[in-house]
Parts: C-alpha cells; sequence; structure tokens
C-alpha cells in the first residue's frame, strides 16, 4: 500500500456509481465537496469503501497520473485479468493524451484486458 493520500483529487466522486445514492457514473455525487472530498466520509456507502484508486494504491504510477490531472483513474474490474479506465466524459480528449497513453501501455503489460469507460461510451483493448 501506498502512502499516498487524494489531496484535491475527488474525481472517483463524478465518475463512479454509487448505487445506494442512486448516484449514476458520470455525475457528480452530491456529497462531494469538488476539490475537498467527501462530506460524509465517515458514513460513505460500502461501494464508496469498497472502492480502490490505482493511483492511490501504487507509488509507482507518476504523481502525474493522478487522476484529477489526466482526468482519468484505473480501477479493478469484475472481469478477470482485467482492469477499468474511467475517463471523465467532460474531457473525452483525455484518451488521447500521452499520460493516458503512457497509462494504457502500463496497465496492458500487467492485466490482459483494459476496459474504457467515457460516460455512456466503452470500449476494451486487449494485449
Amino acid at each position: 500500500m501506498s502512502d499516498r493520500n487524494c489531496g484535491e483529487c475527488t474525481l472517483c466522486c463524478k465518475l463512479m456509481g454509487v448505487p445506494e445514492l442512486k448516484k449514476p457514473s458520470a455525475k457528480w455525487c452530491a456529497s462531494c465537496d469538488q476539490g475537498k472530498g467527501c462530506s460524509i466520509y465517515e458514513e460513505r456507502p460500502q461501494s464508496c469503501r469498497n472502492f480502490q484508486c490505482f493511483w492511490l494504491m501504487d507509488e509507482n504510477f507518476p504523481d502525474e497520473f493522478r487522476p484529477d490531472r489526466i482526468h482519468a483513474l484505473a480501477a479493478f474490474n469484475d472481469v478477470k485479468d482485467s482492469c477499468v479506465l474511467h475517463v471523465d466524459p467532460a474531457k473525452p480528449r483525455a484518451m488521447g493524451s500521452p499520460e493516458v497513453q503512457a497509462l494504457t501501455d502500463a496497465l496492458l503489460k500487467a492485466y490482459s484486458k483494459v476496459f474504457f469507460l467515457c460516460g455512456k461510451e466503452s470500449a476494451m483493448m486487449q494485449r
């Protein structure tokens, strides 16, 4: 585990769906104080507690890959040997950025499949 913290990044509060709150993905959570954090952190739902941001977990991820800087975050997936790269639909050009391309290349070295979600759009890359 890494000693990192979210800092000003709250992108997961936008990109991740939260079934317990009926919060859809790609919409800001009503409990998010953007740039500061969750206003109900101590009482946050189980799906929020279960979420693990790869950037937070792995200090080998460069600082410039912090999700709010690249407008994308990598997370675990339910499909074996895969992960998901959630891209902010408000920043669709992020997919073509050098940082997201480098992150995708790194993820494909660790996982056979990377699923991409950008709002209602989805894709998959396989090594």
